[in-house]
């Protein structure tokens, strides 16, 4: 167990989401390295309002309360960092994992993790205070999920038992365990946060913060695979209705962590917000 991040952690068997629970106890964001996990999530919310569907004991869902000291606009590199552990993680279990802008997991195509990152002010708080939670779908095969999301997602269990050496039965799979998935990511949580945000505060002025964020972003970059595609950039409701939008390459990422796309034009645009399309080279 890291020695920061997880020293205390509240564990509830039910609750609508983990980020409002802490939100709606804002006593909680006084403390760097709180934990919120819940065996099952009601009403567990993703990027742009979407809906996390949490199953009885089969997802590790959680968030973490953390104190980046960083100003709003130096803090999405931290949905990134998230990422990294989260992949790292699973590569413990399959291979595999991939990367997307700003806060996907996939495997195989298909979505198996969540990152939600959220900030708020708190007046003992001179920089905003982070909320990061992740969903993660471990246990349980595709038939256990609705309908509509079961082309969408996938889970860790069904992704070890896809490995055609399980199947074929010349090796066990390797063991599964909710509590042990949880511990390995609160672990990598602090390594990774510890390591950027050390160097951040006692390095500020110094070649260490680029340096920190650069390996970062270079990790996140080769993971994603994001390098060179082409992408159609959404930066509102209205483009995703209209499926207009930008249209370009992805070149990199600043060192906020946001994307960086030549358009056609050959102009580079800084993609903050909004979804990203891939689009293939037959369109």
């Amino acid at each position: 167990m890291s020695e920061t991040i997880g020293k205390r952690i509240i564990r509830l068997r039910e609750v609508g989401s983990t980020n409002t629970y802490l939100k709606d106890n804002s006593e909680l964001l006084k403390e760097h390295g709180l934990v919120v996990i819940a065996e099952m999530q009601t009403s567990g919310r993703g990027r742009a309002g979407r809906k996390f569907v949490s199953l009885p004991q089969k997802n590790v869902t959680f968030s973490v309360v953390l104190h980046p000291n960083l100003a709003l606009g130096e803090v999405q590199i931290f949905a990134l960092l998230a990422g990294i552990v989260v992949a790292r993680v699973l590569e413990k279990y399959i291979d595999g994992a991939h990367l997307k802008w700003p806060n996907d997991v996939l495997v195989n195509g298909k979505k198996i993790c969540g990152i939600l990152l959220e900030t708020i002010k708190i007046p003992q708080q001179n920089f905003p205070v982070l909320i990061l939670g992740i969903g993660l779908n471990t246990m349980g095969f595709l038939k256990d999920y609705p309908q509509e999301l079961q082309e969408i997602l996938t889970t860790l269990e069904a992704e070890i038992y896809q490995n055609s050496n399980v199947i074929n039965g010349t090796e066990d799979p390797p063991a599964l365990e909710n509590e042990t998935v949880f511990k390995l990511l609160l672990s990598e949580l602090e390594c990774c946060f510890a390591e950027f945000r050390e160097k951040t505060v006692a390095n500020r002025e110094a070649d260490y913060l680029t340096n920190t964020r650069s390996a970062l972003l270079n990790e996140w970059l080769i993971r994603s695979q994001a390098k060179g595609r082409k992408v159609r950039s959404l930066n509102d409701v209205e483009e995703q209705t209209k499926g207009s939008g930008t249209i370009g390459t992805i070149e990199g990422l600043t060192k906020e962590g946001y994307l960086q796309i030549r358009t056609e034009l050959g102009e580079i645009l800084t993609h903050v917000s909004g979804d990203i399309l891939e689009i293939s080279e037959e369109q």
